[in-house]
């Protein structure tokens, strides 16, 4: 999947990586903010973000998809240098997680629920916080 740049995004910039640190921490309560796209049946949500401010100011995130989970911490090095980065770099990640399942019922999701993960993660990628109105979020 190829990735369509706007000149705008030359002034935004680009979130961390860095190695995973296999003796770090996840967080143990709470994160900060939960974004969360249910299951229509089961217990489990078809998909989920997790942002959380780190002690030094930067935002962490964790994407969860398609069999894929894991808790936000600097454990796993991912870093953005605000909320609404770390939600892009978030939901691009699911968006390329649901990219790579190629037999929808392997992961216990079906063809129409792996479309409607990739059109949740594709609207928050989409979002631009600077030309929303009034500052507030799209209601999902």
């Amino acid at each position: 999947m190829s990735q369509q740049f706007s000149m705008f995004d030359l002034w935004q910039p680009v979130p961390v990586r860095l190695p995973v640190d296999p003796h770090g921490t996840v967080i143990q309560g709470a994160p900060d903010e939960t974004l969360i796209l249910p299951h229509p049946r089961m217990a489990w949500p078809l998909a989920r973000i997790e942002l959380h401010r780190h002690t030094d100011g930067r935002w962490m995130w964790s994407a969860s998809a398609a069999g894929s989970s894991f808790k936000v911490g600097p454990k796993w090095g991912r870093f953005a240098g605000d909320r609404d980065m770390a939600l892009r770099a978030a939901a691009l990640e699911i968006l390329n997680l649901a990219e790579q399942v190629t037999s929808p019922d392997g992961f216990c999701i079906s063809a129409a629920q792996l479309l409607q993960v990739k059109d949740w993660a594709g609207r928050l990628a989409a979002h631009n916080p600077v030309h929303s109105v009034n500052g507030k979020w799209p209601r999902l």
